[in-house]
């Protein structure tokens, strides 16, 4: 069993540790408050303040602080200084002793490897990939029922690129039965946000196809209810995911525009409809609508013919398009089940 340093205490991080705890792992909590840590020694766990960590024994680090929005702006400074404070840690360690990184908090893509990786190698005099590991592993927890989400993962997202890093990961995730996906860092951010925003929109969408209802006085639960089992993009999980070419054949154009001129007749401004069919026709003016999935492929090549100086790769059916990371082919996803 592994010991488990948490950095940062709150929701996520008591979530993460007391989830580990219960698997068998030494697990000990850190937090800037006192009364935090007061807390959680008085249901029996560790914890400490940073100053107090013996750093030498930990095997895994977590960074599980806040990432505020201050003002539209995404702040650091808690990720930075956490950052600092186990680099610092990492310099203490054997040089024979591999510790993980990982990085739980909410992170835009790119942070992991082109801020926090570079501080924790500055502040510890050492490489990432040979003297420690770099993890990118968000979360998918929600507030009122973080323990049991993190007990029963649907699916688990590790971020990595050093095979070490990966094999330890894999032992601490393996006996919690979710699939596991791999990817790089960045990737692993992009999926967070990604999974965020299409929340977002599809609240805000939803809300949108309300207002129209009440103006029609017609029954918007029943509506959202019933389009939940017709709409293949709710019921088939990878609908439109496959990115790069906008949406054509003989319904959605038609009728995205016919809706949005009768939502325009009534007097509502649909910003989600608007955004949806503007973003549609700035992306056909570069690439051939498709009507259907295994059309997606032979799309994109002839984008790429048809634009000076754009590398064309050939495509295979089955086969992933483009260059390698890390001896995976980009854009295939490799699980662990």
């Amino acid at each position: 069993m592994s010991h488990i340093i948490i950095i940062g205490s709150g929701v996520v991080g008591q979530a993460t540790g007391k989830g580990f705890a219960k698997k068998g792992h030494q697990v000990t909590f850190v937090d800037v408050k006192e009364d935090t840590c007061a807390k959680l020694r008085s249901e029996g766990l560790t914890a400490l303040t940073v100053q107090q960590v013996d750093w030498s024994t930990a095997d895994i680090v977590m960074l599980t602080v806040p990432t505020p929005t201050i003002d539209g702006v995404p702040s650091l400074e808690f990720l930075k200084q956490a950052a600092r404070d186990v680099g610092l840690g990492l310099g203490q360690v054997a040089d024979d002793h591999f510790v993980v990184v990982v990085v739980r908090s909410s992170s835009l893509p790119t942070t992991t490897e082109r801020v926090i990786l570079p501080i924790l190698e500055h502040a510890s005099g050492k490489q990432a990939g040979l003297d420690f590991g770099v993890v990118m592993n968000p979360e998918f927890l929600r507030q009122t029922s973080s323990e049991q989400d993190f007990a029963r993962p649907w699916l688990t997202v590790v971020g990595c690129s050093d095979p070490r890093s990966e094999a330890v990961m894999e032992r601490l995730y393996r006996p919690f039965g979710s699939i596991i996906v791999y990817c790089t860092p960045t990737e692993a951010e992009m999926i967070k946000f990604t999974s965020n925003v299409y929340n977002a929109v599809k609240i805000s969408y939803f809300n949108e196809v309300h207002a129209i209802c009440e103006c029609l006085d017609i029954d918007s639960n029943l509506v959202g209810a019933t389009v939940a089992r017709t709409a293949e993009a709710m019921w088939n999980p990878l609908y439109g995911t496959r990115g790069g070419v906008p949406f054509g054949g003989a319904c959605l154009p038609k009728d995205t525009s016919a809706f949005l001129h009768f939502a325009r007749e009534l007097g509502f401004e649909h910003l989600v409809l608007e955004a949806t069919v503007e973003s549609n026709q700035r992306l056909t003016a570069k690439v051939k609508p498709v009507a259907s999935p295994d059309k997606i492929d032979e799309a994109l090549r002839v984008s790429h013919v048809s634009r000076p100086g754009s590398p064309v790769t050939p495509v295979t059916p089955g086969e992933p398009v483009g260059p390698h990371h890390n001896g995976r082919a980009k854009g295939t996803v490799r699980m662990s089940h």
